[in-house]
C-alpha cells in the first residue's frame, strides 16, 4: 500500500462533489442531479442558473453549493451517472448474452442506449455547448465508447462480427441516438419504439454481413 492511499477509496463522482453516504443525502444528491438535467435540457449550459435548479430540486441554492461547487461540477456528475446507467444497461445485455442470439443482443443494446440517451438529453446539450471545456466529461464518454465497443466486439466474435464492423454499428446507433436527442426537428423520434426497431434492424443487417 502506497502512501497516497486511503482507508476509504474515494470514486470518481466524489472528487468534486461532497459524498452523499445516507438514504436522504442521496435522494437529494438525484433530485439536485435530475433537476440540473431538466435545466441544461431546456435552457442550454449557459442559460441554467443554479438558483432555477435549487428550486427544481426543492432544496435551497446553499444545498446546492454544499454539495456540489459550482455548475460544472453538476456536468460532470451528471456524466458519471450517464456512465453509470450505461453500465448498468450494458451488464444486463451481458447477462443476457447465454440466452440470446447474436442479432436479440443488438436488439437489446439498442432499446438499452436509446432509454439511457431519452433520460440524459440535458447532458448531450451541455456536452454539445461546453463539451470542449470539460475534457475530463468527453474523455469519461470516449472512454465508455471504446469500452461498450469492445464488450460489443467480445459478445459477436463467435459470430465473426470483425472489430471494425463493431465500431462502425456503435457509431451507426449513437449518431442516431445523438441526432434525435439535438434535433427537435429530426426525421424520428428516438421515442419512437417504431424507429427504433427500424434502428436495431439496420444494424443486424450490416454486422450480419460479416467480415472485418
Amino acid at each position: 500500500m502506497n502512501s497516497g492511499s486511503s482507508r476509504h477509496p474515494v470514486n470518481a463522482a466524489e472528487r468534486h462533489a461532497l459524498p452523499a453516504l445516507q438514504s436522504r443525502s442521496r435522494q437529494t444528491r438525484a433530485r439536485i442531479l435530475a433537476a440540473a438535467e431538466n435545466e441544461f435540457a431546456e435552457k442550454g449550459y449557459d442559460g441554467a442558473r443554479l438558483t432555477d435548479i435549487a428550486e427544481a430540486a426543492g432544496c435551497s441554492v446553499g444545498t446546492v453549493y454544499f454539495r456540489f461547487k459550482d455548475k460544472s461540477a453538476l456536468f460532470q456528475a451528471i456524466a458519471e451517472s450517464f456512465a453509470e446507467d450505461a453500465r448498468d444497461g450494458l451488464k444486463s445485455v451481458l447477462r443476457a448474452k447465454g440466452r440470446l442470439e447474436p442479432n436479440d443482443l443488438v436488439r437489446q443494446f439498442v432499446l438499452g442506449t436509446a432509454r439511457n440517451f431519452r433520460r440524459h438529453k440535458g447532458l448531450f446539450r451541455a456536452i454539445v455547448e461546453r463539451g470542449l471545456d470539460h475534457p475530463q466529461a468527453m474523455a469519461k464518454m470516449f472512454d465508455l465508447r471504446d469500452e461498450f465497443a469492445a464488450a460489443l466486439q467480445s459478445m459477436l466474435k463467435p459470430s465473426g462480427v470483425g472489430s471494425l464492423r463493431v465500431r462502425v454499428m456503435t457509431q451507426m446507433i449513437y449518431g442516431f441516438l445523438l441526432t434525435g436527442v439535438l434535433n427537435p426537428n429530426a426525421p424520428t423520434d428516438i421515442a419512437d419504439a417504431r424507429a427504433l426497431r427500424e434502428l436495431a434492424d439496420a444494424c443486424v443487417a450490416y454486422i450480419s454481413r460479416g467480415g472485418a
